[in-house]
């Protein structure tokens, strides 16, 4: 996707979800397709489709799949280490279980003061 255009993709996403979905998906697609690891690559694609149904929102799609990347890069750090002769338990970034935020809820209506 050489000529990306982040703004004509948002205005299809919210005026034709449906056709966003489709060209989305397209893309998706041709990339894998014209790839050298097919395989991998589709396999991939799953887990992500199933991160983002499992979700039920964009915001726990997002935080799902920000996670998932997360996990891969920490267990390839673990594994750049073994092959540095490092010991990867010692310096290993904190894994997903170790990680936590403080969750705040937002008002989602505003109360006039009359």
């Amino acid at each position: 996707m050489d000529n990306f255009d982040f703004d004509d993709w948002a205005m299809l996403a919210r005026t034709a979800p449906d056709d966003f979905e489709q060209r989305r998906r397209a893309v998706i697609e041709s990339q894998i397709s014209s790839s050298d690891n097919v395989r991998r690559l589709r396999g991939l694609q799953w887990r992500i489709d199933m991160e983002r149904k499992r979700a039920h929102t964009p915001m726990k799609s997002c935080l799902r799949l920000s996670t998932l990347m997360w996990d891969a890069f920490v267990d390839l750090n673990n594994l750049l280490k073994a092959f540095a002769g490092n010991d990867c338990e010692s310096t290993s970034a904190p894994t997903h279980s170790a990680r936590s935020a403080k969750i705040i809820h937002l008002a989602t209506e505003y109360k006039s003061h009359e």
